[in-house]
């Protein structure tokens, strides 16, 4: 397990040899433990919280980013991209689908081995009476890695993200050091073409493993004294037995992709709560700890604010205490252990706490299902079309300010660059709201549509449903 904190260890911090310049941007960066002490989040380096240094490198990273904008994406230099475990994914699902048809098991509350969302609203009789009885169109968009620009690739990454959001995501992770930053960016983006990462967003939870879904192993509810939002992992529910790697994968992708959909500047992290209720050695999944170490270390930096470890082994601390002393204390900060209720309060109000776990809120995870017609409008191509020139149109008006503002930057024209600054932030505003009006066209609704939390953009945990004994909630088409 001490490989365990040291994987977490590594994704937090990454050190390197720096210039006097990338010293001076992300100074002054406040523990975790500090943040709460204090009830404020750090935004330093931060979207539209940056110094003059920090806005001077973020400059620096688009101006490098545009020079290769219409190359191929294959060809451009970038970290390496190696799997964080020994399988071939297409050998793995050929085992689970073997498994499926010749030797089927009921994994949870009726859900069988291999079975997807979809296949098990079909059983449950959660069918549209149109279109042709799918839940979701086929996709048939994937980017081709032999051909696809780098711009057409991070424009895909961006989603409805503030462009500038992602960015800052990489540099802070590589302490600003912007070589470092552009490889790791450029990494991501070849691996999110790889894992067909749009495509995973398409079909939304309706693919995932209906196991995974109906247990709960992982989701988001509340948020913390900061405003994180919550992440609850039960490891007691997960059995590696239970659904094959690929769909662990793609569950873990589906997921850190709907969580990006929770997130909004200044609230860019989320709180990890690892909950070790219950867990025994058969909860034990390396491939599964492997993965989403790799993800959060490599493709979604800058992502996790505090992870707390609840109700572990008595030695897990005992081995923190002899990891941490060798990392950034800002860093060692960030894994917090907690035995009883009392030491999630800390970190938690009562009112935001699960009931179940000491708190005051009586929210009791229960997968909602997807509604026969819900992405009705996601078989609308003249629409999708129609939204997709709409937001190619927002990234024009932004790129052209975006160059304008690097060009100041270099001419040493300060007010020109404070100029196009402005007119950069407001055109960013125009490029989320125009990739939010696609969405509904690319991205199949999913459980935090339907129990109201996410709508029309707005996070709000206080409309969560309980769908056992009321109405589903109602949700922006």
């Amino acid at each position: 397990m001490s490989g365990l904190f040291k994987a977490i260890s590594r994704q937090m911090s990454n050190s390197s040899d720096l210039s006097a310049v990338s010293s001076a941007a992300g100074s002054g960066r406040e523990a975790i433990t500090t943040q709460f002490s204090k009830g404020r989040v750090d935004t330093c380096g931060v979207y539209r919280h940056l110094s003059p240094q920090e806005e001077n490198l973020l400059a620096d990273f688009w101006e490098k980013l545009l020079d290769d904008f219409d190359k191929p994406l294959r060809s451009i230099d970038c970290d390496p991209i190696a799997p964080p475990v020994d399988y071939d994914d297409e050998q793995e699902r050929k085992k689970a689908k073997d498994a499926e048809e010749n030797s089927p098991f009921e994994v949870f509350d009726g859900c069988m081995y291999n079975q997807t969302v979809a296949a098990r609203c079909k059983e449950l009789g959660v069918v549209p009476d149109k279109e042709g009885g799918e839940l979701v169109p086929a996709f048939a968009s994937a980017m081709d890695m032999g051909k696809v620009t780098l711009r057409e690739a991070f424009w895909a990454a961006i989603r409805e993200d503030h462009p500038d959001v992602l960015v800052l995501r990489f540099l802070r992770a590589r302490k600003w050091d912007l070589d470092k930053a552009y490889r790791m960016a450029i990494a991501a983006v070849k691996w999110r073409v790889t894992e067909r990462v749009q495509e995973i967003i398409w079909y939304g939870d309706t693919a995932n493993d209906a196991s995974l879904m109906w247990k709960g192993v992982s989701y988001a509810h509340g948020k913390d004294k900061l405003g994180h939002p919550i992440i609850w992992s039960g490891s007691c529910l997960h059995h590696q037995k239970d659904q094959s790697y690929p769909q662990l994968k793609r569950y873990l992708i589906w997921m850190m992709e709907t969580l990006r959909q929770l997130l909004s500047p200044p609230i860019e992290r989320v709180c990890l709560i690892m909950d070790l209720t219950d867990h025994s050695n058969s909860n034990m999944d390396w491939p599964f700890v492997k993965t989403f170490l790799k993800f959060l270390e490599a493709y979604y930096p800058e992502c996790l604010g505090i992870c707390i470890v609840y109700n572990g082994p008595w030695w897990f601390s005992g081995v923190w205490k002899l990891i941490s002393p060798l990392l950034d204390p800002v860093v060692a900060s960030k894994v917090q252990f907690a035995q009883k209720p009392e030491g999630l309060l800390k970190f938690i109000d009562a009112k935001e706490l699960l009931e179940i776990r000491g708190g005051k809120d009586k929210y009791v995870y229960k997968y909602a299902m997807p509604e026969p017609s819900e992405n009705k409008l996601m078989f609308d191509a003249e629409a999708r079309q129609y939204a997709v020139k709409k937001l190619d149109l927002a990234h024009d008006e932004f790129v052209r300010a975006t160059i304008e503002w690097t060009d100041s930057k270099e001419a040493g024209n300060d007010d020109g660059f404070a100029a196009a600054a402005t007119k950069r932030i407001e055109l960013s505003d125009l490029v989320v709201s125009a990739a939010c009006g696609l969405d509904k066209y690319t991205r199949a609704r999913h459980f935090y549509h339907r129990t109201g939390v996410l709508s029309g953009g707005v996070v709000d945990w206080t409309k969560v449903q309980e769908l056992s004994t009321s109405a589903p909630a109602k949700f922006d088409l």
